[in-house]
């Protein structure tokens, strides 16, 4: 047996796929154990907590994967199983692993390297110079204490693009957007700019930083090795010196740049005594959030912040969850909000006493409209795509191994994440009974009975409310652990733990005679339908 540790966790072969995805669920508390004792050290120091390690979001760093490669070795050692070969692309890794386990035949290959560091080194300069040029300093001086800043991420040269809020505070003089442009090409990120500086509707953080803040944003590269940690441990094995070689990592550069600048938003807002009402934060508890909060829990206790999750419950996506050293810290908002009752006790898992309020699923308020449930595509599957590139590639190519695809006709309706380009998964204008589809999932869903997806995505659940019945191509632990913390009724969703029953169950499900369900009750517990009452949180 060969075990290529640098592929996609659920590519690999069976033996070793099955022991890794037992370590996910028993390894996470773990992994925050580590991070709250490597930050003991730092806690102090903004650079820590936007830091691949202190941000605790396993998409920035490889840690979490590191720990579970190592239980899963541990595994197969006590049990005398033997591995032909174990591939790593860690070094630090590679020589613990050769220590620990002297019997098994591992080999380093070369890791691959991230490129975009200068791409993002430009573009914040030309962010930053094109704020100056166009900066406006009388956005905030006049009845600043009735302002409520909203942070809002901007990924389209349209301004009137919301797709958090859903408009939700468009219309109220009282408040002023807290701009965040994200995967933006040169050309689009300049105009973006121009707009924003020119629209009374947002304050651009760079009308408060100078070039000094500036630099000591872009400087954090260089200042990374300074948070370097000693004699950390876990299983006995010391593992600093590949938490410190993942403090190094270029993989969320951006945001960790973006959490320092959104720190000294805070501290210089208190130091020129501008004061706001509050500041409603879109809070995933990233690199960037955690510097807004800590910055405004240092310097503007005055204001109120709220950290608004507009979205559902996903335990892929880690860091979403706050810790109770998080709030020690100083870096989670005086409130916390979420969108649905049932979202309450997933939130809660590593953290029970944190105080979590209930307000209104704003960008879900369209799953109480009408819809036409009657005419359902018959044996088609609607696809839907996240983020996650690897885990993508994965689902279509799950499917289209399928007797359902190959035999059958079955057809197949790619939908894809908006910001994600579906051509660097699958060329489908040279693939039979494969079309792209766009537009709303809730809308899409309500016309099929089984919907393929996975990963860190609320549309999930926008899926169930369509009455429309989700299939997991694979069982990750993540996708089904979610919606059981939620309360989900079993008979929703289906995890297909191989191709075969994949294609039986997708076989079976898409013909005729298949009862629609839209559970009203499940639905009011998931997306806090908009009220006058919930929405004064907000306000």
């Amino acid at each position: 047996m060969i075990w290529d540790t640098t592929k996609y966790f659920l590519t690999y072969d069976q033996v070793f796929r099955k022991i890794y995805v037992k370590q996910i669920k028993r390894l996470r508390k773990d992994f925050f154990k580590i991070i709250e004792n490597a930050s003991k050290k730092n806690y102090q120091k903004i650079d820590w907590w936007v830091s691949p390690i202190g941000e605790r979001n396993n998409y920035s760093t490889k840690l979490f994967h590191f720990l579970c490669i190592i239980d899963t070795i541990e595994y197969f050692y006590l049990k005398k199983i033997p591995i032909n070969k174990i591939i790593l692309d860690n070094q630090n890794l590679y020589k613990i692993l050769k220590n620990r386990f002297p019997k098994y035949n591992f080999e380093l290959k070369k890791e691959k390297k991230y490129s975009n560091f200068f791409i993002t080194i430009i573009k914040h300069l030309l962010v930053f110079l094109t704020s100056k040029i166009y900066t406006n300093h009388y956005k905030l001086k006049k009845n600043s204490k009735k302002i409520i800043l909203v942070d809002k991420f901007i990924s389209s040269a349209n301004l009137l693009e919301d797709r958090y809020y859903n408009h939700f505070f468009e219309r109220k003089k009282n408040v002023m957007y807290f701009p965040t442009i994200v995967n933006l090409k040169i050309f689009n990120l300049i105009k973006t700019t121009i707009k924003i500086q020119r629209s009374k509707k947002f304050l651009n953080k760079f009308d408060l930083l100078n070039f000094n803040d500036f630099i000591f944003s872009i400087f954090y590269i260089f200042r990374r090795k300074k948070l370097f940690v000693k004699n950390i441990y876990y299983n006995k094995i010391n593992i600093s010196r590949i938490i410190n070689d993942e403090i190094l990592r270029n993989r969320n550069i951006n945001a960790s740049i973006i959490g320092i600048q959104n720190y000294l938003f805070a501290k210089r807002l208190s130091n020129k005594k501008i004061y706001i009402k509050k500041f409603v934060n879109w809070f995933e508890n990233t690199a960037v959030d955690k510097g807004l909060n800590l910055g405004f829990n240092t310097f503007a206790k005055n204001i109120e912040t709220i950290g608004y999750q507009g979205f559902t419950s996903y335990k892929e996506f880690m860091c979403l969850d706050p810790l109770n050293f998080e709030k020690k810290y100083n870096l989670l908002p005086n409130k916390i909000v979420c969108i649905g009752k049932n979202l309450i006790k997933p939130k809660k898992e590593f953290y029970k006493n944190i105080d979590i309020v209930l307000g209104p699923a704003l960008r879900f308020n369209h799953v109480y409209k009408n819809i036409n449930i009657k005419k359902k595509y018959l044996n088609s599957v609607l696809v839907n795509l996240n983020l996650d590139v690897e885990n993508s590639r994965l689902i279509i190519e799950n499917i289209m191994s399928t007797d359902f695809y190959k035999k059958f006709g079955g057809k197949i309706y790619l939908k894809s994440h908006p910001l994600m380009d579906i051509t660097k998964i699958v060329n489908v204008l040279d693939k039979k009974n494969i079309y792209l589809v766009k537009g709303n999932i809730f809308n899409l869903a309500s016309k099929f009975k089984i919907t393929i997806t996975s990963g860190a995505t609320s549309s999930i659940m926008e899926t169930l409310a369509a009455g429309c019945k989700l299939c997991f191509p694979f069982d990750n632990f993540t996708d089904a652990y979610s919606l059981k913390l939620m309360n989900t009724p079993k008979s929703y969703y289906k995890v297909c733990s191989n191709i075969s029953e994949l294609s039986n169950y997708l076989i079976k499900s898409t013909k005729s005679g298949n009862k629609i369900f839209i559970n009203k009750n499940f639905k009011k517990k998931i997306f806090n339908e908009l009220t006058k009452k919930n929405q004064i949180i907000l306000q």
